[in-house]
């Protein structure tokens, strides 16, 4: 499957709030579909796209942590607070760090 049709499918199953086809997307070795459906991810939301994202937190990739908390904020679900405050404690990436304290102002405000 050409990458075209990648991005599409990302477009399609965000709108559908489809997270088991956007984790599924979200594994893609590129990472400009991985990271596209991430970012689905949190305008999905639902319980499978929370436990995912949290996995995603400690991700090798900083892009990766940083989206998944971005995620995370979007979908605003308090119980991710905890998970990324834990990975902050470990985290090294600035822009990574700005994206978590991010997120953390955003599930407050929920």
């Amino acid at each position: 499957m050409i990458f075209g049709n990648k991005m599409q499918q990302v477009e399609r199953a965000a709108a559908k709030r489809n997270s088991k086809k956007l984790i599924e997307l979200a594994q893609c070795k590129k990472p400009e579909v991985a990271l596209a459906a991430v970012e689905g991810l949190g305008k999905a939301g639902g319980e499978n796209a929370v436990n995912y994202l949290v996995t995603q937190l400690r991700n090798i990739n900083p892009q990766f942590r940083a989206a998944a908390a971005l995620a995370l904020g979007n979908i605003g679900d308090p119980h991710a607070k905890a998970h990324i405050h834990g990975a902050l404690k470990f985290e090294k990436d600035e822009a990574t760090v700005n994206a978590m304290h991010q997120a953390l102002r955003k599930i407050a405000d929920y």
